[in-house]
């Protein structure tokens, strides 16, 4: 442990890296998720002060250690691949996917707006091997421990849980919210779930009781989210770790298991940013939202650097990109695409 006095600046814990907690001794605990309200946030550090004791320590067991990506996507360069067309005989209007995930089998789970639905899809042959209609639009989607996923149905203000076996899908519980809900995903029994309308992030439990939630920041005391569209759950050293893509503030935000803010990165290579997902090793795949005026963009965000690497540019010429995701054991990366004229999930694989 290193010890320093109130008198040292915030200059003197440069050094310090962004993921370092700073925790006062008398405070310290060995459940580190009890670290609660004297929790004060900075660009540079976390820092946790009690009022009977003016001292700090670092205490290096609670860093949070990145692990070496299976890819690392800031050196790939990314391959196109045979198109997956989505669209089913029975689909009525055009097939907008707003998130999707690769299950354990690496089959692909859709989240399809447009048509209601969930699809489940094998990539190899480009087959739609189910499709299960839902009470609702949905959004975003997430896999359950086991052979579980839910979506979340912001019109109705619901998550839908669903089952996925032997390559079919069913309907399961539904959990009703109090509130617009967007992204979701679940980390120690709990939902992560994004609202627009309050604007915040919960933890909430399979009965709908939330048991924490977070609105702003609150050392800077400035609003946190507008849209938390897009939520993956991350594993770093033994922690976890929410990162949270907010449309509206065009940031990603990450936080830990109870809610405390880490990190937030904005960037200019994403201004407009939709879909994400995990690459592991501190990596995140982005994208930068295009629509009808221009074209979407592919990068990857590495935490640990800040920097910030297109994957794909605008001439391959994505349209409406909502939603990516990973194959690591096929290293694939998926990337949805929409326009009137084609439905299509565009697959890619990396050198």
């Amino acid at each position: 442990m290193f010890l320093f006095s109130e008198r040292q600046t915030t200059q003197d814990f440069h050094f310090i890296r962004k993921y370092c907690i700073i925790v006062s001794v008398d405070c310290f605990s060995k459940n580190t998720t009890n670290l609660h309200s004297d929790v004060y946030y900075h660009y540079e550090y976390l820092l946790l002060k009690t009022a009977t004791k003016q001292q700090y320590f670092i205490f290096s067991g609670l860093t949070l250690t990145q692990q070496s990506p299976n890819i690392d996507f800031t050196k790939v360069k990314l391959s196109r691949m045979a198109n997956i067309k989505i669209k089913s005989v029975t689909d009525r209007r055009d097939c907008m996917i707003t998130d999707l995930a690769v299950l354990p089998d690496d089959l692909l789970l859709l989240a399809e707006r447009d048509n209601q639905s969930v699809k489940l899809v094998d990539p190899a042959s480009g087959q739609l091997l189910d499709q299960l209609q839902l009470p609702g639009d949905p959004w975003g989607l997430c896999l359950l421990p086991g052979d579980g996923a839910a979506v979340t149905i912001p019109r109705k203000s619901m998550i839908q849980a669903i089952s996925v076996t032997m390559k079919k899908l069913s309907l399961q519980y539904v959990i009703n919210m109090k509130g617009v809900c967007y992204g979701i995903d679940y980390v120690n029994d709990y939902f992560v779930v994004g609202f627009n309308k309050p604007a915040m992030l919960a933890l909430i439990d399979k009965k709908g009781n939330i048991y924490k939630s977070i609105t702003t920041d609150s050392i800077y005391n400035h609003t946190l989210f507008k849209y938390p569209h897009y939520i993956c759950v991350t594993t770093e050293n033994t922690s976890k770790v929410i990162n949270v893509l907010d449309n509206g503030t065009s940031t990603i935000t990450r936080l830990s298991e109870e809610l405390l803010v880490l990190q937030s990165f904005s960037d200019p290579a994403l201004q407009i940013p939709r879909g994400m997902a995990s690459v592991g090793g501190g990596q995140l795949l982005v994208v930068n939202y295009g629509g009808w005026t221009t074209r979407s963009t592919l990068s990857v965000l590495d935490v640990t650097t800040e920097q910030v690497t297109r994957l794909l540019g605008l001439e391959e010429k994505l349209r409406y990109t909502r939603g990516v995701t990973v194959s690591q054991t096929l290293r694939t990366v998926y990337v949805t695409d929409w326009s009137r004229q084609y439905h299509i999930i565009r697959q890619y694989t990396t050198k």
